[in-house]
């Protein structure tokens, strides 16, 4: 479950198997990692599920993913070709 990005307490990763899907990324709380955590599609921003966020974190997820979206995806790029990746520190633009 490789580290995609982070956002102050926010993490934004993947698993290895989902590569094969529509490209998503999931998002937890660092405190709160054994919750559940929210998925949503990179290419609407839509979220397909909630988890543990609130509609606020939500909202930060979804605007953090359009601003960083070219980063984001090179790094999953990256990590399907095997090779190695560093987690972004993302920002709002």
């Amino acid at each position: 479950m490789p580290k995609i990005a982070v956002y102050k307490f926010l993490v934004f990763y993947l698993y290895s198997y989902d590569l094969n899907e529509r490209l998503h990324l999931h998002i937890s709380k660092v405190k709160s990692r054994k919750g559940r955590d929210a998925k949503i599609w990179l290419d609407t921003g839509e979220v397909f599920e909630r988890g543990d966020l609130t509609a606020v974190e939500l909202s930060l997820c979804r605007k953090l993913i359009n601003d960083n979206k070219v980063e984001i995806t090179k790094t999953i790029t990256k990590f399907a070709k095997r090779e190695k990746i560093k987690p972004l520190s993302l920002k709002l633009k």
